[in-house]
């Protein structure tokens, strides 16, 4: 229960920014909580974000890797259903995180790694957000030059790919600026017209389209090595969504929406979304005649001339919705991280570093490998905080929280009853990072290979080893090191009392 005095000032608070929430308007509120009554999001909203979010360059060539490392449709198909199913299903519970705390997931995983411990969160999902934002960019410029080039005879070389990725990241930006209700009323416009575009697109490749289609050998010698690491990787999709979904479902009410449409309509966005990009993006890469180091740039080599329009509205739509997603979480996330800025300010400096990993990314490094590894290894650290938040949720809190404290990191005073040691709690840490380390050793990319790599004969152990590692530890934490009684009532009354004034 949040204390009456609590409720009461949340309201002032939530009031002064709610009417804000609406297209076109900027977004006020950040991270801090939000009443139950000034929540006036719908579960259906989930599901447009995170459906239409994944109608993306971005998204779509996760479906292309798989036949690059040598898979045929088939083969890509099976891997990326396999991949998002585990995925998903293991996200499902962290979509009712956000309505019972009224904050993002990161903030509410204070209450499963401690007040402190929440920083590891933060940080995680910043590095996905960012990563993902930067992809986001890349794609849907390589698209917009490539398809320049064929439309207008413009060049492609360094200064119009940099100018195109300056195109997208300039569109992303002004909207996740605004914040979440235009995001939400931007993705209603998305989600239909590049849908339908891409139904188009399976017309314009079919002519060519062979499922049988190998364009290289398998990238670690066998089939199944590969085929599981094709798995392994679908699997980040979901995972990069873990904690995005609270930024969403913080604004549905308790009362007025059930767990179960909440849990139905994210987990269907989000799975439906990443597995119609999947199959498109190993359809199309299968009608390719053959494979370079861009997939849009190769896609648009080889689409109908009546395509091309398309591809670009795609680029442009799809890139958009993608790459703000990832930007209004990010400057969620900063914020969780230096609490004293503003969302504004914080979606702002990360704009300028997901811009920046762009750019290394493409012209330092080989994109693609870039991907792979940034994949893998994120998927190896994600893993593990995601299981231990599940099983905080359904074991140690049982779906209850006290969002007072969880907003305590605010204050100067009392701690509240998720401080743990100093702020860490290492029943959930400790795991987290034996689970992280063994993700990290066990990671074999072009651009690493750890230690462990070769435990399975080179069957990728890193995400499912490092998971495993860390709810099992943390399993065996809460029951060998139970955690301590909640702090007094009055101790955490106190706090909300200093929470509440700095708010004033």
């Amino acid at each position: 229960m949040i204390s009456t005095r609590f409720r009461k000032d949340a309201d002032s608070v939530g009031a002064a920014s709610a009417h804000k929430d609406r297209f076109g308007r900027i977004e006020s509120a950040g991270i801090e909580f939000i009443p139950d009554e000034q929540r006036t999001s719908r579960p259906r909203n989930l599901f447009t974000v995170f459906f239409g979010g994944n109608f993306a360059f971005s998204v779509i060539v996760f479906g292309w890797l798989p036949i690059t490392f040598g898979l045929d449709f088939v083969g890509a198909a099976t891997a990326s259903l396999t991949g998002l199913l585990v995925g998903t299903a293991l996200i499902a519970p962290m979509a009712l995180l956000g309505p019972r705390t009224g904050t993002n997931n990161t903030v509410s995983s204070a209450a499963h790694f401690g007040t402190r411990g929440r920083l590891i969160g933060s940080a995680l999902t910043l590095v996905f957000a960012l990563a993902y934002a930067a992809i986001a960019v890349w794609t849907s410029g390589d698209a917009l030059v490539a398809a320049a080039e064929r439309l207008l005879g413009i060049p492609v070389d360094g200064v119009t790919l940099a100018i195109g990725y300056a195109v997208i990241s300039v569109e992303i930006v002004l909207v996740a600026l605004f914040g979440h209700g235009t995001v939400v009323a931007m993705q209603k416009f998305v989600a239909p017209v590049v849908g339908v575009l891409l139904l188009i697109g399976v017309v314009a490749f079919a002519p060519t389209f062979s499922p049988t289609t190998v364009h290289a050998d398998y990238l670690l010698g066998d089939f199944w090595p590969t085929w599981i690491l094709s798995a392994v990787i679908s699997v980040g999709g979901p995972l990069s969504y873990a904690p995005t979904l609270g930024d969403y479902s913080r604004r549905i009410s308790r009362t007025r929406h059930s767990d179960r449409s909440v849990v139905t309509s994210a987990c269907l966005g989000v799975f439906l979304g990443l597995f119609v990009t999947a199959l498109f993006g190993a359809f199309t890469a299968s009608a390719l005649p053959e494979l370079g180091g861009s997939y849009v740039a190769d896609l648009v080599k080889s689409s109908p001339a009546w395509y091309l329009l398309p591809i670009l509205i795609i680029a442009l739509a799809g890139g958009l919705g993608q790459g703000v997603l990832n930007l209004y979480a990010s400057g969620l996330d900063l914020e969780a991280l230096f609490p004293r800025l503003r969302r504004i300010h914080t979606t702002l400096i990360t704009s300028v570093i997901a811009v920046g990993l762009l750019y290394v990314g493409v012209f330092v490094f080989n994109a693609v490998d870039s991907i792979t590894a940034m994949t893998l290894v994120l998927n190896g650290f994600a893993g593990p905080w995601v299981a231990i938040n599940v099983l905080g949720f359904l074991i140690a809190r049982r779906g209850k929280y006290h969002a007072a404290d969880l907003q305590l990191f605010r204050a100067s005073g009392p701690r509240g009853r998720y401080w743990f040691s100093n702020g860490w709690n290492l029943r959930a840490v400790i795991p987290w990072a034996i689970g992280s380390v063994f993700g990290l050793l066990a990671t074999d990319t072009s651009l690493y290979t750890g230690p462990f790599s070769q435990l399975a004969g080179g069957i990728d152990l890193s995400f499912i080893g490092s998971t495993i590692i860390g709810a099992a530890g943390y399993l065996l934490a809460l029951r060998f090191w139970p955690e301590p009684a909640a702090t007094r009532e009055s101790a955490r009354e106190e706090g909300e009392h200093v929470l509440l004034s700095n708010h004033d």
